[in-house]
């Protein structure tokens, strides 16, 4: 009875140390029990986190996390698997809008074969991760003198775009390209998301390019791949797999240690899917028709046009092929997002244009710039080059700016007077675009502006707080006369 006392004493004290031990270590410590709730969260983890333990002990840990959901719990994971989660490393937290880039690695608690919970230790390397942009910034900045070796890489064949292709100096676009490079040294699958027009492929070639630039980057869209043709692109053949067929090595590869890109991923089968979560998890391939497994070295980028939440909820993408490919997620904001870049790219258009098209453009009129920012650009960076192209063909030989008026008839916003509609107007009076919409208010605003100063156009554009140009540019394109004296 006595030898129980004290070995139960022991065990408290073993207990007491330990606690203590995970309170004053420097890495973040969070536990859970089998039901998922969370029973240790260090003060580390409360700094890392900017969560406090009183908050979240006792939740489950996908209810303690506004950006979590069950499925996609990583402990739940692996307390349903057994198996850990190793060295994982991407955005974990957030303080106000800025990521807290956490390296942790998770384990399942067992005993006698019996998982009793799951544990993350986890290390912040946000300081480590701007010192990293900070040197890739100077690497930059060393090799701007010779644009042809841009990020001190070149271009690999079958690519055409690196880091200085990516224009935009919005916070978003900026962050993009930091967090681009940072992973771009790297083997670590990546995802790339964004909506159809973004330029996922751009992003795709310039992190091959930022340091694989002497090896093969092959791409291959999903969605233009027959179902029943898939698994022969991506593994390759062997001769009398089916009529036809002959010996042709896939996809994988033929990219050997290069880059392998599978754009529109989230168009592929869930019985592809499988395969090909797989040969990922294997590191080899089987070709159709063959016995033989050959082993693969490519790194993989993957890219959708949809949310993954989206496909995982409607069960359009395997849970575990997802943890697979996304090793790092990269999200492409849409042009509409971000209105100051959208006036970049048409610079860069309008130059890629002059020389294409022999045309001598300097500038934009400040109304074709208005435009541009308060365009929705459903189409993205692809529908914005599209408008620009056709803008450029349309300028004179001559001509030195290119305006509103040289913006095509299919882009023009349609002409609405919402004023003069009635409150009782039908559902199709209501479909006004944005840009339709602020004309309307634009030129109400310049003709009242006009009448208040008795037509002096110096004093209306002061009260408007616009430039005597701007307000001409603007009369003409809105089609506002200046108000006749009485």
């Amino acid at each position: 009875m006595e030898h129980d006392q004290q070995r139960m004493q022991q065990l408290e004290e073993e207990n007491f140390c330990l606690r203590e031990i995970i309170q004053h270590v420097s890495e973040g410590v969070i536990l859970t029990d089998r039901a998922c709730q969370i029973t240790v969260f260090n003060p580390a983890k409360e700094q890392m986190e900017q969560m406090k333990a009183e908050d979240v002990l006792g939740k489950i840990s996908w209810d303690a996390y506004s950006h979590s959901s069950k499925e996609q719990s990583e402990h739940k994971r692996v307390f349903d698997t057994g198996k850990p989660i190793l060295n994982a490393y991407r955005p974990h937290a957030y303080v106000g809008d800025i990521p807290i880039y956490i390296h942790y690695s998770t384990y399942p608690v067992i005993r006698e074969g019996e998982t009793l919970g799951v544990y993350t230790i986890s290390r912040n390397e946000t300081i480590l991760r701007e010192l990293l942009y900070e040197t890739i910034e100077h690497k930059r900045l060393l090799s701007k003198e010779d644009t042809k070796r841009l990020e001190l890489v070149g271009k690999a064949p079958g690519t055409h775009y690196t880091f200085s292709d990516l224009v935009g100096s919005s916070p978003a676009m900026k962050n993009l390209i930091r967090e681009a490079q940072t992973v771009a040294p790297l083997n670590t699958p990546v995802l790339i998301t964004g909506e159809t027009g973004t330029g996922k492929e751009v992003l795709a070639q310039s992190i091959h390019n930022f340091g694989r630039e002497r090896k093969k980057f092959v791409a291959i869209n999903c969605a233009a791949i027959p179902e029943n043709l898939v698994e022969s692109v991506l593994f390759g053949t062997v001769k009398g797999a089916y009529t036809g067929s002959v010996d042709r090595i896939g996809l994988f590869q033929e990219a050997g240690d290069g880059t392998l890109f599978l754009d529109e991923i989230n168009s592929m089968s869930t019985l592809m899917q499988a395969k090909l979560l797989r040969a990922l998890q294997e590191r080899c391939v089987r070709p159709v028709g063959s016995t033989r497994e050959y082993p693969i070295q490519c790194r993989l980028i993957c890219a959708s046009n949809e949310e993954p939440q989206t496909l995982l909820q409607e069960k359009r993408l395997r849970s575990d092929l997802f943890y697979r490919i996304s090793g790092f997620c990269l999200s492409i904001p849409p042009l509409r997002t971000r209105s100051g870049d959208t006036v970049e790219l048409a610079q860069l258009f309008i130059k890629l244009y002059n020389k294409e098209f022999g045309k001598h453009v300097q500038r934009m009129s400040p109304d074709l710039e208005d435009w541009l920012r308060q365009g929705l650009w459903p189409g993205n960076i692809r529908e914005l080059q599209n408008v620009i192209q056709n803008m450029m063909l349309r300028v004179g030989e001559t001509e030195e700016e290119v305006t509103y008026d040289h913006i095509p008839s299919y882009a023009r916003p349609v002409q609405t007077t919402p004023s003069n509609l009635p409150p009782e107007a039908d559902s199709a009076a209501r479909q006004w675009d944005l840009n339709g919409l602020l004309r309307s208010y634009q030129r109400q605003l310049l003709t009242q502006a006009l009448s208040q100063s008795g037509g002096n156009i110096t004093r209306a554009a002061a009260s408007l707080g616009i430039g005597r140009q701007n307000l001409l540019a603007r009369m003409k394109r809105l089609n506002v006369d200046k108000p006749k004296k009485e």
